[in-house]
């Protein structure tokens, strides 16, 4: 097991790797830094509500959307009381239109909201999370973005022929198995077995290398064989054997549609990049352009750079909300102008040398 993480301009890129395959993928953003808290941070937060009818209690923690401290079975604990001041650690982030998932944290007396302890960079934590050392990508010889590109990508092909189509919406993750010209030679029945087994395998990595959490149906191909629906049940089981979030596998349905419930222990990647279903948001693509620009700087070290973007991505950059501008100087010199071109698609980017 080991880290490959990428400290861009904009963001921080990790991925880890078990053997020689991605199983997570992690981004976090400089534009979320003051707004969002991370999984393991610990506050003194203020106790805003207390509700017995969810039993739980929702907390000002002084960065993002309030939290909310579930009691569980024992009930509400005594020094939860509105306008309390209770340590907390974020137990589960924020994501969509709900907050952060809180556990009580034993912290000393004081001012609340405050953070208590933040966490440390993202590499830092993976490594410690996994116990694994951290590499660059150049180090570990591996494309980070082709990771995070194909990690988005709504197909995804099987070992053997076959397909994954995974599509994510708001109620649950849709993941449909697609024999797509596969062939066997044991016929109709060995076929639909494995590509099934193929399928479960895949769908399983897929499920947590993009963080995918909630609810998930997989449209598998019908099994007639009680024995061969018991090994593809199997599989599944065996498939999540290495994920770190809870998952709960329900009965195969008359239909062979498998539903399944993940943990949500942070957001998806495409809830991070994409607008809409397919669609990155503006920054999203300023980022890509920006990666392009540290990629170019570090292969042209001399040269001059022009980053001509689309009308959006220089609304976005102009306006510099993360001091990107800084940041390149100090990286790559002073050799880079950003242009907007009316020609391009308003998120469109090319980052060439000035000849």
């Amino acid at each position: 097991m080991r880290i490959v993480a990428s400290d861009n301009i904009g963001e921080t890129r990790a991925a880890v790797i078990d053997g020689d395959r991605a199983v997570e993928l992690h981004l976090e953003r400089w534009s979320e830094r003051a707004a969002r808290a991370v999984r393991g941070e610990v506050f003194r937060a203020r106790v805003r509500t207390v509700d017995a009818s969810i039993n739980g209690a929702f907390c000002d923690i002084g960065k993002g959307k309030e939290g909310f401290l579930p009691f569980g079975k024992a009930g509400r604990p005594d020094e939860v009381r509105q306008g309390a001041a209770i340590g907390v650690q974020i137990a589960r982030e924020e994501f969509q239109e709900k907050g952060p998932t809180l556990a009580l944290f034993d912290v000393e007396p004081g001012e609340a909201p405050e953070t208590i302890a933040s966490a440390p960079p993202l590499a830092e934590r993976l490594a410690m999370m996994f116990d694994a050392p951290v590499r660059t990508p150049k180090e570990a010889e591996i494309e980070l973005d082709e990771l995070f590109d194909a990690a988005l990508e709504p197909v995804v092909a099987l070992p053997g022929g076959g397909r994954l189509i995974i599509e994510p919406v708001t109620a649950l993750t849709a993941i449909d198995v697609d024999a797509s010209g596969r062939k066997s030679p044991g016929g109709t029945h060995k076929l639909a077995l494995d590509l099934n087994r193929a399928a479960a395998r895949e769908a399983c990595r897929q499920i947590r290398l993009r963080g995918i959490g909630g609810v998930v149906a997989i449209d598998f191909l019908p099994l007639k064989k009680k024995a061969d629906q018991s090994t593809l049940a199997q599989t599944l089981k065996g498939a999540f054997k290495g994920d770190p979030a809870k998952v709960d596998i329900a009965p195969a349905s008359r239909f062979a549609v498998v539903e399944l419930a993940r943990q949500r222990l942070g957001r998806a990647l495409h809830e991070i990049c994409w607008e809409r279903y397919g669609v990155d948001s503006v920054e999203t693509a300023a980022l890509t352009a920006l990666r392009a620009l540290e990629r170019e700087g570090r292969s042209n070290r001399a040269a001059k750079l022009e980053i001509r973007v689309g009308a959006e991505v220089y609304a976005w950059l102009d306006a510099d909300p993360i001091g990107w501008r800084k940041t390149a100087k100090a990286r790559l010199g002073d050799r880079s102008v950003l242009i907007a071109d009316p020609a391009m698609n308003p998120r469109d980017s090319d980052v060439r040398p000035v000849r």
